[in-house]
């Protein structure tokens, strides 16, 4: 397989959780220093003029985007350098993949959207869309307000304590309609608001190509937008 990883590369960092093995919300900007086997010298990001602290043994998944996709792997830290310059030793530990740009970008965006657990009946139930709009109508409903969204998942911050595994429906407002999605908890934190008190990560599933669709070109038209006014 040929090199797609090189010297010289720039490149984004997410960190992991160990306990789930899922990507924390906060992405970094890099640059590859040197590659030496399977071993990665990384300068360290800065963020708000501050070096970003990490941590021996931390677990990070980096990406990089190039013309034809986007391509990661996971690695490890092994050690941390400030001579001749910041940087850390990352361990690659799993292959190189190739994943969907779309699902890749994750829009920074706040929605007010609709959250409502699923019992264990309803998760049984045959997934059709108006099976997923009755047990949407069914029991309580909380609100809730998007961190961000992307064609695999979305961010949200609640009054509503849930449970990592927990299965949602997430009523979320696009092109508009609002889309009825199941999700399932992957991350949860407290957070400091004056409303809400936790933030969950969450991944749909079982997702029509058609929602996802609608999902992409919502963001894509952000994104122009946010061009067009020199956000990105």
């Amino acid at each position: 397989m040929r090199k797609i990883f090189k010297v010289g590369d720039k490149i984004e960092i997410v960190r992991i959780d160990r306990r789930t093995w899922e990507e924390k919300d906060v992405q970094y900007i890099s640059k590859i220093a040197d590659i030496k086997d399977e071993y990665f010298y990384i300068f360290t990001p800065i963020k708000e003029g501050v070096y970003v602290t990490f941590y021996i043994d931390e677990i990070l998944r980096l990406y990089k985007i190039s013309s034809d996709g986007v391509w990661m792997f996971d690695g490890v830290i092994e050690e941390r350098f400030k001579e001749p310059e910041y940087m850390i030793k990352v361990k690659q530990i799993s292959d190189v993949r190739k994943i969907q740009r779309r699902m890749f970008f994750r829009l920074p965006i706040n929605l007010d959207i609709f959250v409502k657990l699923l019992n264990s009946g309803q998760i049984l139930k045959e997934n059709t869309s108006e099976q997923i709009a009755d047990d949407f109508s069914e029991g309580k409903i909380v609100k809730a307000l998007t961190k961000d969204i992307s064609g695999g998942g979305v961010c949200f911050i609640a009054q509503e304590e849930f449970e990592i595994g927990d299965l949602i429906l997430t009523k979320i407002p696009i092109e508009q309609e609002e889309l009825i999605l199941k999700a399932q908890i992957l991350r949860k934190e407290r957070v400091q608001h004056p409303t809400y008190r936790f933030m969950y990560g969450c991944k749909f599933v079982e997702a029509r190509q058609n929602e996802i669709d609608k999902i992409v070109r919502f963001i894509f038209a952000q994104q122009q937008k946010m061009r067009q006014k020199g956000l990105l």
